[in-house]
């Protein structure tokens, strides 16, 4: 009896380019704490918020609600209307990738 086991050729080339290129998006938190009269908190350069907690709670972006964000090119900041709580965790989970 003869068995014959085939197996599909592997392209290296396309192999080696996905270990080149890292996946576009990448998730992390920042974490910052409130002391009842800082309003604004940057990210490093090159994250940009996806949602924002303050004190455990998800905050709601938007003119007039709880917070705004603003890009001046380089890095983004996240705004609040009413600074946070003194001892406040303030958490924002921020995106890096092509954007």
């Amino acid at each position: 009896m003869t068995v014959k086991i085939s197996k599909p050729a592997i392209n290296v080339r396309e192999e080696l380019a996905d270990l080149r290129n890292p996946p576009m998006y990448a998730q992390e938190i920042f974490w910052f704490t409130g002391d009842a009269s800082e309003t604004d908190f940057a990210l490093p350069k090159g994250w940009k918020p996806k949602f924002v907690y303050d004190g455990g709670s998800i905050q709601k972006e938007g003119s007039g609600d709880d917070y705004t964000v603003s890009y001046d090119g380089f890095t983004y900041t996240v705004e609040f209307d009413t600074a946070p709580a003194s001892g406040n965790d303030v958490g924002i989970i921020a995106e890096r990738g092509s954007y």
